[in-house]
């Protein structure tokens, strides 16, 4: 009798070694879960902000191609005439959290060499006789995903 009790005792020790390891076993199988999904998480929150980064310019093109003449020309143009830049922090869209995704904006403007004096060029009637006027309206957005900076540019030629 003797010999069965300590065959018992031997029983519910390794019964405790089981749930240790299958406890161990569990919680790996979390982690690694958690580890994926945080991987997936952060390859959405990348792509998420290049699509939003990408509706933003898409406005910023319309905007600037839409821009009357005389605005792109005046001294309150969204476009400062280059070499000066304006430069502001815009809000390019929200996260599923409602978190605010925003990124920093310049724009400038640069006229073309053959304008007229009037259009802040060298040309006259000999070398422009068609009295066009050209624009280059540049926007530039910076934005960062996590440690990474990332840059698009768009640039609108304007010719009346």
């Amino acid at each position: 009798m003797n010999l069965y009790r300590t065959n018992h005792r031997r029983q519910r020790g390794y019964a405790l070694v089981e749930i240790a390891a299958s406890y161990a076993a569990i919680v790996i199988v979390g982690l690694v879960t958690l580890k994926s999904t945080l991987n997936n998480v952060t390859g959405q929150q990348w792509t998420v902000r290049q699509a939003m980064t990408d509706a933003y310019m898409t406005r910023e093109t319309a905007l600037a191609s839409r821009m009357p003449f005389a605005t792109i020309r005046s001294g309150s143009s969204p476009w400062p005439m280059s070499p000066s830049v304006n430069t502001q922090t815009v809000v390019v869209g929200k996260l599923p959290g409602g978190d605010n995704v925003t990124a920093t904006l310049h724009r400038t403007r640069i006229p073309d060499g053959n304008n007229l004096g009037s259009g802040s060029g060298s040309g006259n009637n000999t070398t422009n006789p068609s009295l066009t006027e050209a624009w280059k309206l540049q926007s530039v957005i910076v934005y960062s995903v996590r440690d990474k900076n990332y840059v698009k540019t768009r640039t609108t030629l304007r010719i009346r």
